[in-house]
């Protein structure tokens, strides 16, 4: 794609694509300009769209094939990617989708099949990864020598959107606990290949909203653990990375980061906080502007979706 603005269609406009919307209309993505939106019931947009100028759509079928767009973004309940990906392909358009790239590890196969037999570019909305302290994070491994152990623990408030509450729609691994999945394998170059845990329901009837798993990743035979609850009345994101040198602790709701060595504790410097959804599309739009490779590619996200279903897989729930 030729430097310039890229103009922007995007695919789903709950809560979370709101905040998507939000970001490109209020400049926050440079090179970026939302054009063009699709939501299922177009009347509940309808006025907001004709405030901002931008063409709404009622489908995401109606959307790609639109006139005067460069590269899709979809923001939709996870058993609608893979689809929102098969469609991006087939119209030639690069797409971000939003993590889980599929809620199944078959469904995100395929969807990558299709898009290495076309060459389009499809990035996955990875978000915590733009995190100011999960950059810093990164940058100090080699402080701590080779990592044999890593812990991410994620909690949060109970969600109001119904759909997440769907077995097809993945449940709390595939929903919360892809980020903590994708930042161990971003962290560690290592994958999960080794899962047990358990899960229970507390607010919900029909899938988890808590659990915990112990993991094995390769190479490098590293354990770790991860945790998340969508049942608790805060919210918190905390990683421990650990190695032959020392420990890498950070808290991811506050900013901090320290390095732990023996019984001795040192405030890492941090940045100063990111809006990740932001982040993520101005690293897309980025990429496509200067044709670069796209910074998590849906191989990557692919890999994230594979982890979390082998998580799931080996959850024993309460009796």
């Amino acid at each position: 794609m030729q430097r310039g603005e890229v103009s922007i269609g995007l695919a789903g406009l709950g809560l979370h694509g709101q905040r998507y919307a939000d970001h490109l209309l209020h400049g926050d993505v440079p090179g970026a300009r939302l054009v063009a939106v699709c939501r299922r019931r177009p009347e509940r947009a309808a006025t907001w769209a004709a405030k901002h100028g931008l063409r709404l759509y009622s489908s995401i079928e109606e959307l790609v094939e639109a006139p005067g767009i460069d590269a899709l973004v979809a923001v939709l309940p996870p058993s609608l990617h893979a689809r929102a990906i098969a469609l991006a392909v087939a119209a030639g358009r690069p797409l971000l989708v939003e993590k889980p790239a599929a809620s199944t590890a078959h469904a995100a196969r395929q969807a990558l099949e299709l898009c290495r037999a076309r060459a389009i570019s499809v990035m996955v909305a990875q978000t915590l990864r733009f995190d100011a302290t999960v950059v810093a994070l990164r940058q100090a491994l080699g402080s701590i020598g080779e990592i044999h152990a890593i812990s991410v623990s994620q909690r949060f408030e109970p969600t109001t959107r119904e759909w997440i509450d769907r077995e097809d729609e993945g449940g709390l691994v595939f929903n919360t606990g892809i980020h903590g999945i994708d930042l161990m394998q971003h962290l560690t170059g290592s994958r999960v290949v080794q899962a047990r845990g358990l899960s229970r329901r507390v607010r919900t009837r029909v899938t988890e909203d808590l659990f915990a798993a112990a993991l094995r990743l390769e190479p490098g035979g590293i354990l770790a653990t991860l945790d998340n609850s969508r049942a608790c009345g805060a919210r918190s994101c905390r990683i421990e990375v650990a190695g032959g040198d020392g420990q890498l602790v950070g808290d991811l709701v506050r900013g901090i980061l320290w390095r732990l060595e023996g019984r001795e504790r040192q405030a890492m410097p941090v940045g100063p906080p990111v809006a990740t959804c932001a982040a993520a599309l101005a690293a897309f739009t980025a990429a496509l502007r200067d044709d670069r490779p796209l910074p998590i590619p849906l191989e990557q996200g692919v890999a994230a979706v594979e982890g979390a279903e082998l998580i799931q897989q080996a959850l024993e729930p309460e009796e």
